[in-house]
């Protein structure tokens, strides 16, 4: 049986993913401010890499308000204040929204097995009632509504039963390391193997330029308190490095300036071709035989010609009519000539 509902996919940790389309077209908003289907390839890699840069910038600025600042809290409870600490501002008030809606939340049925304790939770605001398992040794829990298992995140079902089991911080194995705000130190650039962070060339030159004008303003520095010989033996020599190593050479042209960008060169054979022209407004209309299309031709409506007054399935612009007194006209003519 194949499970295509969301609804079927609680128990399959999505992170949320399958809740909305909200997502993929936030993403598609964000990316059309910056690019348009008249660019060639070049100029959408570069505006692709300014719409990276940008969505950079604000990921550092939020980061910077979870790592540096704390988020609003209401209730001051210890698990509220330990949910504060841990996860980014973002998350955190998704979990406090839940820890609130434990106000909702009443006990209708308590069940002890040994350390195992089954809760019935009668919930007022989803006018259902929720089975929370909770284990007091080890600490686990579930709930059957599997906020968490496709969230990540705990529900207010097993808050309301961490509050009445006198929990004052969340287990740290229901904290996703993807929800905390250490989770922007290990940035995905920078894993063993990664074909961007191969690929990345673009720092390494703006550092090594760098330490270039470094070197370069240091030793005029130097140089400027010593005599004139010394200044010119520096110009001299960055007159001959200069000359080494081709800098008098013409401008690139545009194939090469892009090949420099792009880090490959152009292939003098074309493998790939452009597709063949197609058809792209419907399906098109099949041929029909000649005995198909004069029935077709004799059901139609027959209207008045203008030419020869006559009800028929031609007008005055292909009447046989005119064809004819065009034709006797010519002959008509041809004779007075020959008179």
């Amino acid at each position: 049986m194949h499970l295509w509902i969301p609804a079927y996919f609680r128990d399959m940790p999505m992170g949320g993913l399958l809740r909305t389309t909200q997502r993929s077209e936030s993403a598609n908003s964000f990316y059309k401010r910056y690019e348009n289907k008249f660019g060639t390839l070049v100029e959408f890699w570069m505006r692709f890499e300014t719409a990276m840069e940008q969505q950079r910038y604000s990921q550092k600025c939020l980061d910077k308000d979870s790592e540096h600042s704390l988020p609003v809290t209401v209730a001051m409870s210890n698990i509220e204040l330990h949910a504060a600490s841990v996860y980014t501002h973002k998350v955190f008030y998704d979990v406090q929204l839940e820890l609130k809606s434990t106000s909702s939340c009443g006990l209708a049925g308590l069940t002890k097995n040994g350390d195992m304790r089954l809760y019935d939770i009668d919930d007022e605001l989803r006018l259902n009632t929720f089975q929370v398992s909770y284990t007091t040794t080890t600490k686990l829990v579930t709930c059957s509504c599997k906020l968490f298992e496709s969230k990540g995140l705990l529900c207010r079902h097993i808050f309301w039963v961490f509050s009445a089991n006198l929990l004052k911080s969340i287990p740290e194995h229901y904290i996703l390391p993807r929800w905390c705000k250490v989770s922007y130190r290990n940035p995905l650039s920078v894993l063993p193997g990664n074909i961007i962070a191969d690929c990345d060339f673009g720092d390494i030159i703006k550092s090594e330029i760098s330490t270039v004008w470094s070197e370069f303003y240091a030793t005029i520095g130097v140089v400027k308190t010593l005599s004139i010989d010394h200044i010119k033996a520096l110009a001299a020599s960055l007159k001959t490095f200069r000359e080494e190593i081709g800098t008098t050479s013409e401008a690139l042209s545009k194939d090469k300036e892009i090949e420099q960008l792009l880090g490959c060169t152009n292939s003098s054979e074309v493998t790939i071709l452009p597709p063949r022209f197609l058809k792209n407004k419907g399906s098109g209309k099949r041929l029909l035989s000649n005995r198909k299309d004069s029935i077709a031709k004799a059901q139609k409506p027959k209207r008045l010609c203008a030419c020869c007054k006559q009800m028929a399935n031609h007008d005055k612009r292909n009447c046989p009519q005119k064809e004819t007194d065009i034709h006797t006209n010519d002959e008509t003519s041809e004779d007075e000539d020959d008179v």
